[in-house]
């Protein structure tokens, strides 16, 4: 993936924390890990201090290497410790509130975004990872859109291309765009090595027109990436 920067796009998050995006998907395993790491990975080759916050995540322990938090850790090139990377941890590989109940647990919906405060004086760029996509429940209360709200940072949204992508990418920035959101882009990542240049580029063709018509100022990257089996 080649890097092109982010939108020039005014501040609008809480003072305390540094500028930042929100990302997150349009389903689960579409990337999303992924894109912020190589993300993560071009900031630091331009020698900005950045960070990485996953709120909430379920599946693995924190240190186990296929984690997202250990995936993080490492892209920032372990300078954050990875409990403030990620928090709260469940085991359960389920959505995280089923998961927690499984575990026995509580989620503490107040650290799910206080917790980045931590994070506030050892970088100048933050990237916070949803999980799952934005109507994903994080609690019994709590969508990834309510916390998206919360930290008001710009949206990025990771998208398998693949066939249905179009409209699931076209829901979801239409619920942004009516929650307030700004959307800063759209990545269509290639999840499969059975896709042809034409399929993808099929989906990209399709979805620019109807994308245009949300908001014409939403950029559209590409991605190859196909998440392990």
């Amino acid at each position: 993936m080649i890097w092109h920067g982010f939108r020039d796009l005014p501040r609008l998050s809480h003072p305390s924390l540094p500028e930042g995006r929100f990302v997150c998907g349009t389903d689960t395993d579409v990337g999303k890990t992924h894109f912020i790491c190589e993300t993560l990975h071009a900031l630091r080759n331009q020698g900005k201090r950045i960070g990485a916050y996953k709120p909430i995540a379920s599946g693995y322990p924190r240190d186990d290497y296929r984690s997202d938090a250990a995936r993080l850790h490492a892209a920032i090139g372990g300078s954050i410790p990875i409990e403030w990377i990620n928090p709260q941890a469940l085991l359960p590989a389920y959505a995280p509130p089923i998961a927690a109940d499984i575990a026995n647990e509580r989620i503490d919906e107040a650290l799910l975004f206080r917790g980045a405060f931590s994070l506030y004086e050892y970088c100048d760029w933050l990237l916070v990872e949803g999980a799952g996509g934005l109507l994903s429940p994080i609690t019994w209360s709590l969508t990834n859109a309510d916390l998206a709200k919360q930290f008001n940072y710009p949206l990025i949204l990771v998208a398998a291309n693949r066939l249905g992508c179009v409209h699931q990418v076209l829901s979801t920035v239409q619920v942004a765009l009516e929650m307030g959101m700004t959307v800063d882009s759209v990545v269509m990542n290639c999840v499969s090595a059975k896709q042809s240049e034409v399929e993808i580029q099929n989906n990209i063709r399709l979805l620019e027109p109807f994308l245009t018509r949300l908001d014409p100022t939403i950029s559209i990257r590409q991605m190859r990436f196909i998440p392990p089996e």
